[in-house]
């Protein structure tokens, strides 16, 4: 069907906005509507719709995989859940959120963040094309770090040990 091989993808342009996701989003949805028996003739306006929805919607299961970053997933929990912060979450937070001057330092912390967010090491691996030697010493490294950081902040922490 010639909707799929040019139509499909300039509305995902349009809805996007020209941004790269465009093409998983219109695989995403490709997979959504499979699982209906919708006539063909309505095809475009579900594809519109659906396509709209999982682009915009931060619940969508689209949002979740593609678009959503480590501070949006902060955001979101802190909104949804109310929770309160315990000392350690605080900890951790105030430690990633210390700005450094060290190359280094922010390459650790950012793959920690992308490990807190939920990616597996090999996840992490497929989207950087760092590997997971690299991927494992960094987040080892920040939890060292963190524990450094949690001795000279706060007294008596004897509970938060690097295993």
């Amino acid at each position: 069907m010639i909707f799929w091989e040019r139509d499909a993808y300039a509305i995902a342009r349009k809805i996007t906005g020209n941004n790269p996701l465009s093409f998983d989003l219109v695989s995403h949805v490709f997979i959504i509507l499979y699982r209906y028996d919708i006539p063909e003739a309505d095809i475009p306006a579900m594809f519109s719709r659906i396509a709209w929805n999982q682009w915009t919607w931060s619940r969508s299961e689209f949002w979740k995989l593609y678009r959503s970053s480590f501070d949006e997933l902060i955001e979101i929990a802190e909104i949804e859940t109310e929770v309160i912060e315990s000392n350690y979450r605080k900890l951790l937070r105030d430690f990633i959120e210390t700005d450094s001057m060290d190359d280094q330092e922010n390459f650790k912390k950012e793959i920690t963040k992308m490990h807190l967010c939920g990616m597996t090491f090999r996840e992490i691996q497929q989207n950087t094309g760092i590997s997971l030697d690299t991927i494992h010493r960094a987040i080892k490294q920040f939890k060292n770090d963190l524990f450094n950081y949690s001795n000279r902040n706060c007294e008596g922490n004897d509970d938060l040990q690097v295993t």
